[in-house]
């Protein structure tokens, strides 16, 4: 699996570095370790140059041993590691690199240097998050060293949505892990100008036939297995109140589900996730 970890030596980089050490692969690991030291096109005085030059260089030093600290916790895995230092807008250097690395996931910190939290991602996160060529892995700070790990799928029966658990099929968690799939029923009305009545209950159990479909052959993933069809106002907000419940780790789901505008704008649904939530998040492309 070709994976492109992006670093700036912050703690929630460190982070999301470790979470991906800590997961066992099957396959040999591709890692190509970016760091992009911020560099815009400028005009300026000779002083001016001199100090960016000296600010490149700090970022050189500074990517140097994130390197070495990375390349020390990938020490004896089955993985190929690849570091680059890269100078340009942040964001966009990023997914210039997945996509000319054919990267198939891009890993990287929640917030980085900034001091945002929980309700907004780092803008850099946010558009690497939106505008990546591949599946993204947002980490947030997480004890996954320290217990069986809690994975919630977010299933809709969408191709995006099944993708999101075939990617994840590619490490090997362990039977420890405890496997939900979870699909929420929104409440929110539909307008239109015929009267529609739905029953709610009929709706409810077609899809737990789904959902206990598609949860029977991730058994060999894990024995823990649960399956669970919740009400909500909205796709997004129950998912994230599920997580908050359940002690998720890590949520993972398809970049639009059914009927939105593919790779370049996230879906409502998984906007409000990666934004809102706690945990991790996994969206698959």
């Amino acid at each position: 699996m070709k994976v492109l970890l992006a670093t700036d030596g912050s703690v929630h980089a460190k982070q999301a570095a470790a979470l991906l050490a800590h997961l066992p692969h099957r396959d040999t690991l591709q890692l190509d370790i970016v760091f992009v030291s911020h560099a815009p096109d400028f005009h300026g005085t000779r002083e001016v140059v001199e100090w960016m030059e000296r600010h490149i260089a700090a970022d050189r030093q500074r990517a140097d041993s994130v390197f070495a600290e990375i390349e020390g916790m990938f020490a004896g895995a089955n993985a190929r590691l690849n570091t680059i230092f890269a100078k340009g807008q942040v964001g966009t250097t990023i997914i210039e690199h997945a996509q000319s690395l054919g990267s198939e996931l891009v890993v990287l910190g929640a917030v980085g240097y900034s001091t945002l939290d929980r309700l907004l991602l780092g803008s850099t996160s946010d558009f690497v998050a939106t505008h990546a060529p591949c599946s993204v892995l947002v980490v947030r700070p997480t004890q996954l060293d320290k217990h069986a790990p809690r994975i919630a799928w977010a299933f809709d029966d969408s191709d995006r949505s099944r993708l999101a658990i075939e990617q994840l099929r590619r490490f090997d968690w362990g039977n420890r892990t405890h496997l939900d799939v979870v699909h929420a029923v929104a409440l929110t009305p539909i307008y239109s100008e015929m009267p529609v009545v739905f029953d709610m209950e009929d709706v409810r159990l077609a899809m737990q036939q789904k959902v206990d479909a598609a949860a029977e052959p991730l058994k060999d993933i894990t024995s823990h297995v649960a399956t669970h069809v919740i009400d909500a106002s909205a796709v997004g907000e129950g998912l994230v109140q599920f997580a908050e419940q359940h002690s998720t780790d890590l949520i993972a789901m398809g970049d639009t589900g059914r009927g939105m505008l593919g790779r370049f704008l996230l879906g409502s649904a998984s906007r409000y996730v990666l934004r809102h939530s706690r945990c991790s998040v996994w969206i698959a492309r």
